[in-house]
């Protein structure tokens, strides 16, 4: 599978989509104290003060919504890899198919809505194709 997104976990990379008992491995055992708080690229603070448990199954969601709608992922990636290699013929073919995957968060999975890792890569994503 394509990867998706790349995780740094104390100097360990986990990349996804994964198996859920890699990304249980990846943080168990590990100082619970790094896991307090959980940061996007931005420097926002996501999933804030949670138990080393729930920023497992906050990460298991994630990577199950990525599976789920790994299309979208993908070919958000491509278009985005088009877009920054002035390919605009391919770019506008992945924007497309992109687009015609994307989730409508009416329709997604309750559990996946209220996590916030899950509502921030899908904002990511999504504001690369605009």
């Amino acid at each position: 599978m394509y990867n998706i997104l790349d995780i740094n976990i104390n100097g360990n990379m986990l990349a996804l989509p994964a198996d859920d008992r890699l990304i249980k491995m990846a943080i168990q055992g590990k100082d619970n104290e790094n896991y307090k708080n959980i940061s996007n690229d931005n420097g926002d603070t996501l999933s804030a003060d949670k138990s080393t448990d729930e920023y497992i199954n906050a990460f298991i969601e994630l990577n199950h919504f990525i599976k789920t709608y790994h299309k979208f992922f993908i070919y958000s990636k491509l278009f985005e890899d088009a877009k920054n290699s002035n390919d605009t013929e391919s770019a506008a073919k992945f924007k497309k198919i992109a687009i015609d995957n994307k989730p409508a968060l009416a329709k997604v999975n309750d559990k996946y809505v209220k996590n916030d890792l899950v509502l921030d890569l899908f904002k990511q994503q999504s504001d690369k194709l605009k």
